[in-house]
């Protein structure tokens, strides 16, 4: 696929009314390298809160959409479709008064997500100020400074832009990489993607799961889904962990509530048990010791009896190596047959690429660096919250004293604390950004906004009512802060590292 430009041109010297025509420079403010959901989010407020940016998209792959494109066939969001995808264009099926409302069961599909975003590149290029390049690379010269685009015909463009944003996160799913560890090449091993093709050949009469994270709880409901009796999975399972539960997440001001109780607890142990007891998180086996790992799939409570069903989970730490017949584990072996086997590769490193280093800087001079969620679990709304920093403070360091997000290595293991250390993040950046001239009405109107009014029965005067009537939930926020800064838990000793964040009042409203 050769360069694609935005409808109006804003390069020297080209025509790009001819197919024939080599772009060669291309002046711009902004390039965002990645067209994945947090480029297309930052994209999207940046045209909306600056009327005049200029940008440039470039992205490896032929559409924008990010690992989107490459995910299993019948994967669905997480999160309601309302709080997903850019502020300006809506996703969500569930709506009312032409609003979208929050429907825990209202979860795009892959297909779907790519299409809007299909819809919303074409909605960025309307507008004249943005120019598109896929099936390309960014090239940035050290020596030289220079910012190219080398497409997959090997056409190379040179950008002037004033910043280069880049997404940092490395999000990555099975299908995008090699196996973790090493197999033996007699092994049936596949990607998590090729499960379809796989039943639909018939060889198999037993399958091995390999990770419980979210990847891997779909891909065991799947199987169970399409046949499967679940005595012929078993499952690997490194550690225990605990996962959302989707039905208890289904009336938010009824999670809301439950989560209150995190100001009255004095450990996460208790904190999380108060969540179980309440519906809103659950775990596969509750008389198993406390899990000590928490990233944040989302699974109902069906899904949940159909995980419970496989009984063969192999407790045994991760596996280092599968060989012919047998898989390698941390602290044991799992033998299989080979011909009738199918082993699929649901592993992870890691926190899904969002570990950042301690030293970490989202805002540096002539670069903008994406992918720190300053939101609970809300790439789509982190990306715009730092798209309006870009647009409303002068000063770098101003921008990077207002968005508060875990960092270092020891804070984003997926330790339960993982949980609170987010939510506590995510109230420390609204404190800052409502301080911001125009950020209340941007946080409050912003549709990714996962607590907007305007998703939620009732709307303003429901969650007015919540705010300041008898729940008064307005003062949740200021009582949990208090609590941690204080040491009020008896199992956390700190506060995530925001001792090396400046205080939201060091920041020029």
């Amino acid at each position: 696929m050769p360069p694609r430009a935005a409808a109006v041109d804003t390069t020297t010297g080209v025509n790009n009314n001819s197919n024939d025509d080599i772009l060669k420079v291309v002046k711009c403010d902004y390039l965002v390298v990645g067209a994945g959901t947090s480029g297309m989010s930052f994209v999207d407020t940046m045209l909306t809160e600056n009327p005049n940016a200029t940008i440039v998209i470039v992205d490896r792959n032929s559409q924008p959409g990010g690992h989107w494109t490459t995910a299993y066939p019948w994967v669905t969001l997480h999160q309601p479709s309302c709080n997903y995808g850019i502020n300006s264009m809506q996703l969500g099926t569930t709506k009312k008064r032409g609003y979208e409302r929050y429907d825990i069961e209202d979860l795009a599909t892959g297909t779907q997500i790519l299409e809007y975003y299909g819809e919303a590149l074409k909605k960025f290029e309307a507008t004249g100020r943005v120019q598109s390049f896929f099936d390309a690379s960014y090239v940035f010269d050290e020596a030289t400074g220079n910012h190219t685009i080398v497409s997959s015909s090997n056409n190379t463009i040179q950008v002037d832009c004033r910043k280069v944003v880049t997404v940092k996160s490395n999000v990555t799913v099975p299908s995008m990489r090699e196996p973790l560890i090493p197999i033996d090449p007699q092994v049936n091993f596949i990607p998590v993607n090729n499960i379809p093709e796989s039943l639909q050949s018939g060889k198999f009469q037993n399958y091995i799961v390999f990770g419980n994270g979210k990847t891997g709880c779909d891909a065991v409901v799947h199987l169970i889904n399409s046949g499967v009796d679940p005595s012929q999975i078993s499952w690997v399972s490194p550690r225990d962990v605990w996962y959302f539960n989707r039905d208890g997440l289904a009336d938010f001001y009824k999670a809301m509530d439950v989560f209150r109780k995190l100001a009255d607890v004095d450990s996460i142990e208790e904190a999380y048990l108060s969540f179980e007891k309440g519906g809103l998180l659950h775990r596969i086996d509750p008389t198993r010791p406390f899990p000590m790992v928490f990233k944040g799939p989302v699974m109902t409570t069906e899904e949940m009896e159909q995980m419970r069903s496989v009984k063969n989970i192999v407790r045994m730490g991760r596996a280092t190596s599968i060989e012919a017949g047998r898989v390698v584990l941390q602290e044991g072996t799992l033998d299989f047959t080979n011909e009738d086997t199918l082993l699929v590769d649901c592993m992870v490193n890691n926190l899904y690429g969002y570990d950042f280093d301690k030293d970490f800087t989202i805002f540096e001079p002539g670069r903008i660096n994406l992918g720190p969620l300053t939101s609970l679990f809300n790439v789509s709304m982190s990306a715009a919250h730092l798209a309006f920093l870009e647009t409303k403070l002068e000063d770098d360091d101003s921008k990077n004293k207002s968005c508060y997000f875990l960092r270092g290595k020891e804070y984003t293991n997926g330790h339960p604390s993982f949980l609170i250390g987010s939510i506590y993040m995510e109230m420390k950046s609204t404190e800052v950004i409502m301080k911001i001239k125009g950020g209340a009405k941007f946080y409050m109107n912003s549709r990714c906004n996962g607590n907007a009014p305007k998703h939620f029965k009732g709307g303003w005067w429901k969650f007015l009512w919540m705010s300041f009537g008898p729940k008064q939930m307005a003062k949740f926020g200021k009582v949990l802060v208090k609590k941690i800064e204080s040491k009020g838990y008896s199992d956390i000793d700190h506060c995530w590292g925001v001792e090396t964040f400046a205080q939201a009042n060091e920041v020029a409203a």
